[in-house]
């Protein structure tokens, strides 16, 4: 199952949200925990959402899903700054996992989107000044909170502006095993097409990166292949379940059944859309069934305390027989401990009644008599 995007997927999806530029941003929801919806307003096409996933995806979709009715802190201020608002560029940050979204009002806000781990959503004033953090967070090499500039991490090394220079001095001066991690995690490509590379190389993956400086202008050529390749998105698939979503087609996975998308953005909210639907749906039936069996667990603690209740009732009911079809017994007692008491003491009353075949107890502190009748 796909998480999130690759850097070059990232390329991939902005170029197509140019549709974007110069529509209005009418609404903004806060989601959860890290899930936004800008619904923007674009002239003859009326409303289109970007949905952003910090730190995993973000894409354009008709599907807004349902939105809480209470936004958030940070909702309200991203609200108060930008809603009515033109966005007037939107671009990758080299070839980082960032965004930047500018827009323009009465003044010009920046969003920056982070697609990576421990990501953030942050808006800012046109200087990068951070108004507001989704996370406000301090590393030992910076630091994410309001009234400061915001710095993004960033490589030494932008694989969309890549020379072979560069490509070797990181060969030179990796601590990476293998030229496929390497490619992945240093020079930023991700996993699946660090292994394109070095397919379309012709160098095997797991070599030393040292080792590979002497092919190092195919895996140069490789590199920037797969950059300049023509969007032909699609669900790469295998044995009916679906594997990947690319922009372009791998050599890779060139076996695989495939079903192909008009943009990548179609394939990537085709995709997880129907991931949100998913788990939404399997949310609200565990919800469901959390409600029922807090019901369920009610009325079982009322049946329980209606049985007490009728116990208590049949108990009560059998005291009342007895005392109804005793009671002249009983009113007999009771005028003889009256006339008791006006000769002997309790004590007198008690060593009298010791032996009694009825009367069993006498409290005179709580003015009880027990007897014993069936």
């Amino acid at each position: 199952m796909k998480k999130n995007l690759a850097s070059i997927e990232i390329s991939y999806i902005v170029k197509e949200l140019n549709e974007l530029i110069d529509s209005k941003l009418d609404k903004i929801y806060h989601i959860g925990k890290n899930v936004f919806l800008f619904q923007f307003h674009i002239t003859g096409k009326g409303k289109k959402i970007l949905r952003i996933s910090v730190p995993d995806y973000l894409f354009i979709t008709d599907y807004k899903g349902e939105a809480p009715e209470t936004p958030s802190q940070f909702c309200m201020i991203l609200r108060k700054n930008l809603e009515q608002a033109r966005l007037r560029s939107i671009k990758q940050l080299h070839s980082e996992r960032i965004i930047e979204l500018l827009f323009e009002k009465q003044e010009k806000r920046k969003v920056f989107i982070e697609l990576f781990n421990q990501g953030n959503l942050l808006i800012c004033d046109e200087n990068d000044v951070i108004i507001s953090a989704l996370l406000k967070k301090k590393w030992k090499d910076r630091t994410i909170r309001g009234g400061i500039k915001y710095e993004f991490p960033k490589r030494e090394i932008d694989f969309f502006d890549l020379n072979e220079k560069e490509l070797e001095n990181l060969f030179k001066n990796t601590q990476k095993d293998s030229i496929v991690t390497c490619l992945a995690i240093e020079l930023g490509l991700g996993g699946t097409y660090a292994e394109e590379v070095c397919l379309l190389a012709g160098v095997e993956k797991k070599a030393e990166p040292k080792q590979a400086i002497k092919k190092i202008d195919a895996i140069l050529k490789s590199v920037m292949g797969i950059l300049n390749k023509k969007t032909k998105a699609n669900y790469v698939i295998n044995e009916n379940e679906i594997i990947d979503i690319v922009p372009f087609e791998l050599d890779n996975y060139k076996s695989f059944d495939k079903k192909y998308f008009k943009s990548y953005n179609e394939a990537a909210d085709s995709y997880f859309s129907a991931e949100i639907k998913k788990t939404t749906k399997a949310s609200n039936n565990e919800a469901y069934e959390n409600d029922i069996k807090k019901i369920e667990k009610i009325i079982s603690e009322q049946e329980k305390k209606i049985r007490m209740m009728q116990d208590s009732i049949n108990e009560n009911s059998k005291k009342a027989e007895l005392i109804y079809s005793n009671y002249n017994l009983m009113k007999e007692i009771i005028e003889e401990i009256r006339k008791a008491r006006k000769k002997y003491s309790w004590k007198e009353i008690k060593e009298k009644l010791k032996n009694h075949s009825v009367i069993k107890e006498i409290n005179e502190k709580e003015g009880k008599i027990t007897i014993e009748i069936k």
